[in-house]
């Protein structure tokens, strides 16, 4: 398995992936005020938006700090991605090349009250966040790069990014140790540098 970097590129994309598919049965499943504090839960009679969130409510125009002060309105564009499934971009990934994966439909337990959907597997090097770990030139442009990932376009044909997701921070943990290559030798004893998928 070399140096693990394709194995921490597969979990970061497959995670962001199935927080993505999550979020869509949400929203298909539940009404605004409910799924809106599920996304700002109250701790210990507290509620407060995390620096990702405070991200997304920058980018929707709305500038407020304050959970309780949102109107009705805000809260459910705040809340909502309404990302359209037939503009979805991002696939999951495995690391070889399974023809039969090429096109799967998900989505087909009874627990998803029929929200299938066609999608595809990719192979795990092929993914935007190998080619980010191989580019970037630091953690913080890292991290920019990852948020800026455009997952899908919403019904309006805006673009859904990991940021919206809420997914940096996890990408970034998931990523943390394939950041530095890895000092190997070739077979004639002469030290490399061996760095992600590339």
């Amino acid at each position: 398995h070399m140096t693990g970097d394709i194995h921490a590129v597969t979990a970061a994309n497959n995670l962001l992936a199935a927080q993505m598919d999550a979020r869509i049965f949400h929203e298909l499943t539940q009404k605004d005020g409910p799924l809106y504090d599920r996304l700002v839960p109250k701790i210990k009679g507290v509620r407060k938006f995390s620096s990702i969130q405070l991200r997304r409510l920058k980018r929707l125009g709305i500038d407020k700090t304050d959970p309780n002060s949102l109107t009705d309105e805000e809260k459910t564009k705040f809340a909502r991605l309404n990302i359209d499934t037939s503009k979805i971009m991002w696939n999951r990934v495995v690391d070889l090349n399974d023809r039969y994966l090429r096109k799967i439909t998900i989505g087909q337990s009874p627990t998803e009250k029929g929200f299938t959907r066609e999608t595809a597997f990719d192979i795990s090097v092929a993914s935007e966040i190998m080619a980010i770990l191989a580019l970037g030139t630091d953690v913080d442009d890292i991290k920019e790069r990852l948020a800026n990932m455009v997952v899908a376009l919403d019904r309006s044909g805006s673009p859904v990014t990991a940021d919206d997701l809420g997914m940096t921070g996890a990408l970034l943990v998931l990523l943390k140790d394939a950041f530095e290559p890895t000092l190997m030798q070739t077979l004639e004893g002469t030290p490399v540098l061996v760095h992600t998928g590339p």
